[in-house]
């Protein structure tokens, strides 16, 4: 495999997925060689946007860290990215070491101040994976990112997947959005705890944090964050035989009736959605989701966000293609379908198979990086100046954004 300095290497394989913006290219390997979860959002005193990733030598490997950069023209230009916390362990060994900073995501309040949130990693503390098991906990800052406070954990709402009211297994996955009551929503997969009673163990289920107070800029350990739905159920689904499967990342948008529309991704082999009509509080039973011809979105374990492209159409992102015998795997092509809201359908999003299309597709070409090649949405949708832009990590290696006509 070619190494990260061969420019004209980088010059290709950068282009194969049609890019009109290029973020971040990695420099060295053995820092930022993976860049995943990758959220932006807008800032107006900053005059711009602002991106906040994960960052490692490679997934897995336990240097975690969270970067952040900025642009003011649109995304045509980015600056270089900048640490914020987490590991800068650069082996393996050392980093065995060091405490990760894993998924961070940021909110921006009505007065500019940023509160970025993450998972922070307790040496000596195993559950499901050192990436995965940590407290959830938050720093702010009131200088666009010059200087943050000091981190503080999070007390959380404990589940019967969960062993303990500070340390859980949880990822947020879409950058927080506002619901329809005007409040920050996040949704995030639940890992249930290995060290819960045997009844409760498997399979992974969907929650969401709201965020209550977080507009009165409060302290930290005076925020008020509900985790919903407010069962103790979460949004789960059974496999075939009886089993709890997985349901994880989900992603969600507001319909023009003010109920939430959210879809994800399973290990059933397809992507499924759920509604709810009380701002998260409680959510119909996941059902696969269909085009109108009634054939399936197939899908593997791999992200397949929903994004509201603002004009009465809905873009949902997904494989088409299932690998049952390595469930993670194809993660490529990348296709794309419009739907539209239909309120009185059973799935108040209507997609027609003819409008579906293959959107980036990475073929042999493409150089996988140390990972597998893939085309895995860890991304963030802008809409800033009037102006869709799908935010993506190529490969979990380079970021880039598409412009979404």
């Amino acid at each position: 495999m070619a190494t990260v300095h061969d420019k004209n290497f980088i010059d290709t394989q950068i282009k194969i997925t049609s890019p009109d913006h290029i973020m971040f290219v990695p420099k060295q390997l053995e820092w930022e060689s993976d860049n995943v979860h990758l959220y932006v959002v807008e800032h107006e005193k900053y005059g711009g946007l602002l991106a906040f990733w994960t960052q490692s030598t490679f997934e897995g490997t336990g240097n975690n860290h969270i970067v952040m950069a900025g642009s003011r023209d649109g995304g045509n230009t980015w600056s270089a990215p900048k640490f914020i916390i987490g590991s800068r362990a650069m082996t393996r060994e050392d980093a065995k070491n060091e405490p990760q900073a894993s998924w961070g995501f940021p909110i921006v309040t009505k007065s500019g101040r940023i509160y970025l949130f993450y998972y922070r990693e307790l040496l000596g503390v195993k559950d499901n994976h050192r990436q995965l098991t940590g407290a959830f906990a938050a720093i702010y800052s009131d200088d666009i990112g010059e200087s943050w406070s000091e981190s503080v954990d999070i007390k959380q709402r404990k589940t019967p997947y969960d062993s303990d009211e500070y340390i859980q297994d949880n990822i947020v996955f879409e950058v927080p959005m506002r619901g329809p009551d005007g409040k920050y929503l996040a949704g995030f997969t639940k890992y249930v705890s290995r060290r819960v009673p045997d009844e409760y163990k498997g399979g992974c289920r969907v929650y969401f944090y709201r965020f209550d107070n977080i507009d009165d800029d409060p302290e930290i350990a005076d925020l008020m964050i509900t985790t919903l739905p407010e069962d103790d159920r979460g949004i789960f689904v059974y496999r075939s035989w009886g089993e709890i499967g997985r349901i994880e990342e989900p992603a969600w948008v507001t319909l023009p009736d003010g109920r939430i529309f959210c879809s994800m991704r399973t290990n059933l082999g397809t992507v499924y959605f759920a509604v709810s009509s009380d701002g998260g509080r409680s959510w119909s039973d996941p059902r696969t989701l269909y085009f109108d011809d009634y054939t399936p979105f197939v899908h593997p374990i791999s992200p397949c966000p929903i994004y509201d492209l603002g004009d009465g159409r809905y873009m949902q992102l997904y494989h088409g293609v299932n690998n049952p015998d390595k469930p993670y795997l194809p993660r490529d092509p990348l296709i794309k379908a419009i739907g539209y809201f239909d309120p009185d359908n059973r799935q108040p999003i209507r997609f027609k198979k003819e409008d579906s299309e293959v959107y980036m597709h990475l073929g042999d070409k493409a150089d996988g990086f140390g990972t597998d090649v893939q085309l895995a949405v860890y991304g963030t949708m802008t809409h800033q100046g009037g102006k869709n832009i799908l935010w993506y990590p190529d490969r979990k290696f380079f970021l880039l954004g598409k412009d979404v006509k």
